[in-house]
């Protein structure tokens, strides 16, 4: 009997399967919502800060978004030099 209740063209089982979909859905827009939250916070904060504040704990004001929207790590990375990208013996030290 158990596998009659759980086979695809079951309608409680349709019916379970929307019903999570809809709690994902809105579990998925709450944690969004927390993390837009205190990105905005942490956004509003080092822009309050002065130049000379900011430059004594190490970044500068056009980092202030990459640092608030927790991307700092992936903009470090692509600012070093590319790995994957080959480069030309031929221009090694003329650049």
């Amino acid at each position: 009997m158990a596998h009659t209740l759980f086979t695809p063209n079951s309608q409680s089982n349709g019916l379970s399967i929307a019903a999570y979909k809809v709690v994902t859905f809105f579990d998925r827009i709450g944690e969004a919502m927390a993390k837009r939250k205190v990105a905005r916070d942490t956004y509003k904060s080092l822009h309050k800060l002065t130049d000379r504040e900011l430059s004594d704990i190490g970044i500068s004001r056009g980092d202030i978004r990459s640092i608030s929207e927790d991307k700092w790590h992936e903009n470090s990375l692509r600012d070093t030099y590319p790995h994957n990208i080959p480069s030309n013996p031929n221009l090694r030290g003329s650049v």
